[in-house]
């Protein structure tokens, strides 16, 4: 199975130093529409216990500065956090379905996105994952990997990292992850520079624009599709 491929292929990240980027880690990120599509909220904080929710709480509230369907934000408590099919997080606002929201860990750190409609995924990468042996044919083309030299100085595994990331990212936002996609039928194509990030459009089973930008020596990517919004959910007696 892919999924079970994939796991064996990645492996755990080494720390870098601390650097100027991990002081901007609990800072609230927008990216305004006309990027992805839609408004999405991003952020990180230390990974920790109950960091998922307090993230969550987070980003809720600078969504719902965004739109105003989703204030006033509850406490903390009334936020439910579950996993859904294929293990996609899923959020609820007591008897109410959430907006969509996409977890990734990297280096110590919990990263979260939030979008008030269609689906979002998050993903973040570095280069010592792809480093050394890792068979980068089985995951990148040629012309993907091609393309990441061109933005990281011919860095090859700093350029799979960057490549990587917004794949995932992608397949978190369709909501099957690698599950039901190999890395090879994801296909990351054109790059534009857009809001302190590079652009990409990404072909799975639909196409989806995603968002990449550095995050020290690696990458954060996040990825959107459309769809409908949150709803209130209906609920047996």
């Amino acid at each position: 199975m892919a999924f079970q491929t994939m796991r064996l292929m990645r492996r755990p990240p080494l720390s870098y130093p601390r650097n100027q980027n991990h002081r901007a880690h609990g800072k609230i990120c927008i990216l305004p529409g006309p990027v992805l599509g839609h408004n999405v909220v991003f952020a990180s904080t230390e990974s920790r216990r109950g960091a998922k929710h307090s993230l969550t709480l987070r980003l809720l509230r600078a969504q719902a500065r965004l739109d105003p369907r989703w204030g006033p934000c509850p406490h903390e408590k009334a936020l439910t956090l579950y996993k859904g099919a294929l293990g996609r997080p899923g959020l609820l606002l007591g008897n109410q379905q959430g907006p969509s929201l996409s977890f990734s860990h990297g280096e110590g750190r919990l990263w979260g996105a939030m979008c008030s409609e269609g689906s979002v995924g998050i993903d973040v990468a570095y280069p010592d994952e792809f480093a050394g042996g890792y068979p980068l044919g089985r995951a990148f083309r040629p012309e993907e990997l091609d393309c990441a030299g061109g933005l990281c100085h011919n860095d090859r595994a700093r350029g799979a990292a960057l490549i990587w990331s917004v794949k995932e990212a992608s397949v978190k936002a369709i909501g099957a992850g690698f599950h039901l996609f190999d890395p090879l039928d994801v296909r990351v194509g054109i790059s534009l520079f857009r809001q302190q990030g590079v652009l990409f459009e990404v072909s799975a089973d639909r196409p989806i624009p995603a968002w990449a930008r550095a995050e020290g020596r690696g990458w954060v990517a996040v990825a959107w599709t459309c769809g409908r919004p949150g709803r209130p959910l209906e609920r047996s007696p």
